[in-house]
C-alpha cells in the first residue's frame, strides 16, 4: 500500500512539474526597452507627486524637496556652461520623441524649448496628478538646481504646446 501511494505522489508530483508553462526571458527592442524605461520614470514621477498631495504638500514643494536632493550632485564651480548642458540633456530625455529648439543664447543666459513633453498626459491626469503638477514639480526641482548652481531658472507652456526654459547666469 506504501509503495502504491508513493507511485501516485509521484505520478501527480512529475505531472504537476512537467505540466507548467515554461518561460523564456523577453527579447526587447532598443526602442522598447527606451519606452518602458520612460514609462517607469513617468509613473515614478508621478506617483511620488501622487503621494505628496496625499500628504498636503504642493507639487512645487515636492520638487524642491528632490532639488534640494539632487543638488549634492552638482558642482556651483563647474559653471553656467554645466548647468545649461546638463540640464538640456535631461530634459531632452523626458520622451523619446522630444524636440528640442534653442530659441536664443548669449553670454547671461538660453532660452530653449520643447515640444512632446506632455505625451504622458495626453490622455488626462495619471495617478491623480495633471501635467500641471508635473510641471510644477519640474519647476521646483529645476529652480533649486539652479540657484545652488548660481543661476536662475524660469518656464513656461506655449499655447501651441511648447514647453520653454529660460536659464539665466547671475
Amino acid at each position: 500500500m506504501k509503495s502504491l501511494t508513493i507511485s501516485v505522489f509521484l505520478f501527480f508530483l512529475f505531472g504537476a512539474l512537467y505540466s507548467q508553462e515554461q518561460f523564456e526571458v523577453p527579447q526587447l527592442t532598443q526602442e522598447q526597452k527606451t519606452e518602458v524605461l520612460y514609462s517607469h520614470m513617468v509613473a515614478y514621477a508621478a506617483t511620488g507627486i501622487s503621494f505628496a498631495k496625499s500628504q498636503g504638500l504642493s507639487a512645487k514643494d515636492y520638487g524642491k524637496f528632490i532639488g534640494q536632493k539632487f543638488a549634492a550632485f552638482w558642482n556651483p564651480e563647474d559653471g553656467f556652461a554645466m548647468l545649461v548642458n546638463r540640464m538640456m540633456f535631461i530634459l531632452a530625455g523626458l520622451h523619446p520623441e522630444n524636440e528640442m529648439q534653442i530659441v536664443e543664447q548669449n553670454a547671461s543666459g538660453i532660452t530653449f524649448k520643447l515640444k512632446n513633453v506632455d505625451l504622458a498626459f495626453k490622455n488626462g491626469p495619471m495617478f491623480d496628478v495633471t501635467y500641471q503638477d508635473f510641471l510644477d514639480c519640474s519647476e521646483g526641482i529645476i529652480a533649486v538646481i539652479a540657484k545652488y548652481m548660481k543661476s536662475s531658472f524660469a518656464h513656461e507652456m506655449t499655447t501651441d504646446g511648447w514647453y520653454v526654459v529660460y536659464l539665466k547666469n547671475m
